[in-house]
Formats: structure tokens, C-alpha cells, sequence
């Protein structure tokens, strides 16, 4: 156990202080949604758009260099309130609630939330919307249907484009989104209603004490309005629109496309494979790293239970081992993923793969102990005996009788916790861990085709599992032989 514990803190050492990083003020972080087009999308390899390239103007206004993050809309609030980002930016539209937890800067565009509707719908103007709609969650469509047309039935995505599918496949009567946006989306069985919604103007957000940057962000943002250079900009990415002319031609010509082409859009053009790559290596780096963390933690949570179980002793440390489980497999991975990065690393700016591994780890580390102690328990109690009966001490015991029978018990379990711990990463986008899923949602924000990178990377998850299948079933073979 001695030996086992101080593997545990040099493990834990070495990724926090891999991962911990100190704030420096010679870079400017900016947090957005990047399926988001024309204000944030992404372009070989780099998240770009016009919001991209105002706080890009910012960013040089106070000689900084910037970064940006990519995570879900509905936690860029979170991630500039909590101080993981200095600024967010993606199409944020001013309420009442949010201005309680972010500042937000000038208005710099307005746009219009506008309908999305089928060609034939009987939804014809906004007196007329009715059933279901589909929103992206957290937007200013969201906010305003909910309180002020209390009979819509709300469908929430996390994206637009997920939006869109709804509607196409007839899951929902309606979409409401932003107009720009709205007009690469859709294909030609849509049809964008003439009277919008909404008018709506977007700013965006800052720390609520971070007044210099507030200042600077209004000063710059005035400048641009005023030069006409942020239309400028807005022209500069509208036209970038090859994508989504490639597949409405393929709609329209040929409705059986050609995987050959679909392969090449989603993973060659634009350099796309690399997300691919990426993703395929935070995947594993995840799981390899959580599951060393969850059998190292596991273990130490087991011996704990079954050292009680046997002698009586450490009672005290016992029952915080189960509280310690129950909590953990009480509560889902995503929340915990969540209180680690904003709540734990609140106020430190940390790498997200070690967040992700120590997240991950954690998690897997209740259901490893459960594993480890079942196995433990499947060894009949007189080898038990028959060990402290030949002058063998605790320690002895389960390093040479017990513990080489129990791993070959438990072993396909421990397999299929691994083979669960590489699905789970899934969840890592939510704080912009870009993994395989999220691979999956970049190159279809800018092909416009869920079917094909969902597909793919579907595959890939199975070659994967796959693989640590044929793995543990080598594996165990070989322990039944020795």
C-alpha cells in the first residue's frame, strides 16, 4: 500500500504540475462557440470568423497575443466569469440575467432572429409559429420564446446545425436562429420567413471587475463601427461559402453521393483530417491517463475495504472510501468534469487534458474499487488462513495468494471499464477538449453534413474498442495459462 500511495503522488505530481500553467498578461483569451458562421467557424485548422478578427483588433490594441477556445455556447458565460477567458464572443445577445454575471461591452452587429421553416409549412409569419421549434440553447431565442410564447414546445440543441437536421427530418415544425448564419444553413426544402422574430444586437463579455478591458474593447469596437471596417469584415466572410455550395450542388444533382466525396469534404478539404488526428490522440491520452489514475486510486479505495473487511481495523478510513464511492458513482461524469474545471481549477488556468485525465480518472476510480474489491472477495477465505498460517503477514498474503487470483477474476471487468473510459471522453467538449465527438461536430459545422464525420468517426470508436477487446481477451488467455 506504501508503495501504491507514493505511486499515486508522483502520478498526481506530475500531471499538476504539467498542467498548471500561471497566468501571464502577455495573451488575451477569447472563449466562443465555433459553428457560428460568419462570426466564428472554423478554417485550416483555426477557429476564425469576424468576431475572430475584431478581438484579434483588441488583442493588438493592448499588445497582447490572442488565443481562442472553443466550448459550447451555454459556457462562455462560465468560462469569462469564472476568469478562464478574458473575453467571450459569439454572437451574445445583452439580457438582464447574464449582465448579473458577465459585463458586456457595445453593441457591434444587429442582426435578426429569424423563422426556419419546411417550403410547404402553414407557418407563415411569427403570428403564425406554432408546435414544436428548435433553438439552440442559451441564445436569445431561447430566452425569448420561453418567455414570451409560453405555448411553443421548445426542442434545445447545443448547435445549429443540429437545429436544422430537426427540421429537416421533420422532428420539429420551426427553427429560430440567426439570420446569417440561417442562410448557409439551410437547403432548398427550407425557406426563411420574410418578418423576423426578433431584432437583436450582439456584444461581447467580460469579467464584471475587468474594467481596462471593457474600456479597451469599447474603444477599439467604436473605431471599427465608425471606419466601416467591421462590415468590411462581415463581407470578407460571407463569401467563404465553397462548402456550402458544394453540398447543395450534391442535393440537388445526385441524392446517393458518392462516399468517395463525402471522404474527401469532411477529411481532406480544408485540411480537416488533422481534427481527426487530434482528436484520436486526446482520446487516448485521456483514457490511458484516467485509467492509470482510476487503477492506482481504485486500488488504494479496495484495499481500504477489504483490509476492514478482514481485520476490523480502519474503520474511520472505510467509511470515507464509501462515501467517497457513493458520491462519485452517485453523480454523473459531466458534472464532475465541470466542478474539477470551474469550481476546483476556478481560479488557475490548468491544461484540459490533465483536467480531463484528473476528471476521468476520479470517476473511474469508484467503479475500479467496486471491481477490485468483488475480486478480492471471490478468493475463498482459507487461502486466507492458509497464508497467515505459513507466518505470512497481510501485506503477503494478498501480494501472493490473493491478488494473482483476483486479477485474473476480474480482468474482463477492468477491460470493459477502459473500454467505457475511452466512450466517456466524448464529454470532454464541453470544456473544449477536443476529442473525437467534437472532431466530428468541427467538420460537419463547415460541411454542413452531420452523416458522414458522425459516421466516421463512429468507426473509429469501434476500431478502437475493438483493438483493447482483442487485447484483454489476449490477455486473459495468457493469464489462464501461466
Amino acid at each position: 500500500m506504501k508503495r501504491i500511495f507514493k505511486l499515486l503522488v508522483i502520478v498526481l505530481s506530475v500531471f499538476l504540475l504539467s498542467g498548471c500553467e500561471t497566468e501571464t498578461k502577455d495573451k488575451l483569451t477569447m472563449v466562443t462557440e465555433a459553428g457560428f458562421h460568419p462570426y466564428e467557424y472554423y478554417s485550416n485548422g483555426e477557429i476564425v470568423g469576424v468576431d475572430v478578427d475584431i478581438v484579434k483588433r483588441i488583442a493588438e490594441y493592448l499588445d497582447l497575443e490572442l488565443e481562442v477556445k472553443d466550448v459550447h455556447f451555454d459556457s462562455i458565460i462560465s468560462e469569462v466569469r469564472s476568469g478562464k477567458s478574458d473575453i467571450g464572443a459569439a454572437g451574445i445577445s445583452y439580457t438582464e440575467e447574464r449582465a448579473l454575471q458577465v459585463a458586456f461591452t457595445d453593441n457591434y452587429i444587429t442582426s435578426n432572429q429569424v423563422i426556419i421553416t419546411k417550403v410547404d409549412s402553414d407557418i407563415t409569419n411569427k403570428d403564425t409559429l406554432h408546435g414544436k421549434v428548435a433553438v439552440q440553447l442559451g441564445t436569445i431565442a431561447d430566452s425569448y420564446i420561453t418567455d414570451e410564447l409560453p405555448s411553443i414546445e421548445l426542442v434545445r440543441e447545443n448547435k445549429f446545425l443540429a437545429c436544422i437536421e430537426d427540421l429537416r427530418q421533420g422532428k420539429v415544425d420551426a427553427v429560430v436562429m440567426d439570420e446569417l448564419p440561417a442562410i448557409n444553413l439551410i437547403d432548398n426544402t427550407m425557406v426563411i420567413l420574410d418578418e423576423p422574430l426578433i431584432s437583436d444586437s450582439y456584444g461581447m463579455v467580460v469579467a464584471l471587475d475587468n474594467t481596462s478591458l471593457l474600456n479597451a474593447a469599447n474603444a477599439v469596437i467604436k473605431k471599427m463601427k465608425d471606419s466601416g471596417e467591421i462590415d468590411a469584415i462581415l463581407l470578407k466572410h460571407l463569401n467563404t461559402e465553397e462548402d456550402k455550395q458544394n453540398v447543395k450542388e450534391e442535393k440537388t444533382s445526385n441524392i446517393f453521393t458518392k462516399i468517395g466525396d463525402r471522404f474527401y469534404r469532411s477529411v481532406i478539404v480544408d485540411g480537416r483530417y488533422k481534427f481527426i488526428i487530434t482528436g484520436f490522440k486526446n482520446t487516448l491520452l485521456i483514457a490511458l491517463g484516467s485509467v492509470i489514475v482510476g487503477i492506482i486510486l481504485g486500488t488504494i479505495l479496495a484495499l481500504i475495504g477489504n483490509f476492514h473487511d478482514n481485520t476490523g481495523k480502519l474503520r474511520l478510513l472505510n467509511r470515507l472510501a464509501k462515501l467517497y464511492i457513493d458520491i462519485i458513482r452517485g453523480t454523473p461524469s459531466t458534472l464532475q468534469l465541470m466542478i474539477i474545471y470551474y469550481i476546483i481549477f476556478g481560479s488557475q488556468s490548468v491544461n484540459m487534458l490533465v483536467v480531463g485525465i484528473m476528471a476521468f480518472g476520479i470517476n473511474s476510480s469508484a467503479y475500479v474499487a467496486e471491481i477490485i474489491r468483488s475480486g478480492l472477495k471471490s478468493i475463498d477465505k482459507g487461502q486466507l488462513e492458509a497464508g497467515y498460517a505459513l507466518s505470512l503477514n497481510y501485506g503477503q498474503v494478498m501480494r501472493y495468494i490473493v491478488f494473482p487470483q483476483a486479477i485474473k477474476n476480474i480482468l474482463p471487468t477492468l477491460g470493459n471499464e477502459f473500454i467505457t473510459l475511452v466512450k466517456e471522453t466524448s464529454i470532454g467538449a464541453y470544456i473544449g477538449i477536443i476529442e473525437l465527438t467534437k472532431a466530428s461536430d468541427i467538420i460537419a459545422s463547415r460541411t454542413y453534413d452531420y452523416f458522414f464525420p458522425l459516421i466516421l468517426i463512429a468507426l473509429i470508436y469501434l476500431v478502437i474498442t475493438f483493438t483493447l477487446s482483442k487485447l484483454v481477451s489476449l490477455m486473459e488467455k495468457r493469464l489462464k495459462n501461466a
